[in-house]
């Protein structure tokens, strides 16, 4: 059978048409290279080189294999080419889950350096909500996660953006005017949230953010993503808190209002350092060493 060394020896004698000097390129000596140059004749059938007192020259059937000897260098180059490029992460796809609010701002910016930096790296980014992202990530079905932490699970997190929260209310409702609202002004109204299981971080941040004012954080009616949570609003159902970003989204009947003091909502990079791959850890050197702020 023929190898890459074989097939080396007969485009490198076909350019020299010399055994000597072919065989000095090859850093081979001349009787081992007559030995290949044999071997294919024999494997395929047909004389190759014809050999006279006057030199070496190529036989028709000789330029022919030469021609496909030369193209299939040629494959076998650029697939350890790309090979090398996969093995140092250079190359490759790298499978990305996401939670809902992230795509409104957040991951255009934070995976615009990925892009610009790793062009052969292809960044497949699909939405999901946290449990089903954070099992994904432990059984490698994706090799990175934005999320809202903490998530544990024996995931690593690294906080790569932050952003305040804002209420987000009916058109018609008096605090649509206001120029900024206290957590206490939703108090009296219904407040549309998801259930805790499908975003426990987002979560827990509002909650707290009711807590430490005092009220209560009981959502009387639940949706299962912030779009539909702003659409319910617009029906006049009730209020929501949102990350900022959201108000990007415009949908008739809703008004984003800013939240008296301090509040901010944290979005990680997550993953699961076994099933990590070469390009999935380029992508993770691109992202901020702290974390963006709206």
């Amino acid at each position: 059978m023929f190898d890459m060394r074989d097939l080396e020896c007969l485009s490198v004698l076909a350019d020299e048409l010399h055994f000597g000097r072919a065989a000095e390129r090859l850093s081979l000596a001349q009787p081992a290279l007559t030995k290949r140059i044999q071997k294919a004749e024999v494997i395929l059938g047909v004389e190759l080189f014809e050999r006279s007192s006057a030199g070496v020259r190529l036989t028709m059937e000789g330029r022919e294999v030469v021609l496909h000897a030369r193209e299939m260098l040629g494959n076998w180059q650029a697939m350890r080419t790309k090979a090398a490029e996969m093995r140092t992460g250079h190359r490759g796809d790298v499978r990305i889950g996401a939670v809902g609010s992230a795509f409104y701002e957040a991951l255009p910016m934070l995976l615009s350096r990925a892009r610009q930096e790793l062009p052969d790296v292809r960044l497949i980014v699909e939405e999901m909500e946290t449990p089903a992202l954070v099992e994904a990530l432990r059984f490698g079905e994706i090799q990175l996660g934005f999320v809202r932490p903490p998530v544990g699970y024996g995931l690593v997190t690294q906080t790569v953006w932050v952003e305040p929260l804002v209420a987000a209310v009916p058109q018609d409702d008096e605090l649509a005017s206001r120029e900024a609202i206290d957590v206490h002004d939703l108090a009296a109204r219904a407040v549309i949230f998801f259930p805790r299981a499908a975003g426990p971080g987002y979560w827990d941040r509002v909650s707290a953010l009711f807590a430490d004012a005092g009220v209560e954080f009981a959502p009387l009616v639940t949706a299962g993503h912030v779009t539909t949570i702003l659409g319910q609003i617009a029906l006049g159902a009730g209020v929501s808190v949102v990350p900022a970003s959201a108000t990007r989204v415009v949908i008739p009947g809703v008004e984003y209002v800013p939240l008296s003091g301090d509040s901010a909502l944290p979005l990680a990079i997550a993953c699961h350092p076994p099933a990590l791959t070469a390009a999935a850890r380029r992508v993770i050197d691109t992202m901020p060493a702290t974390p963006l702020r709206r």
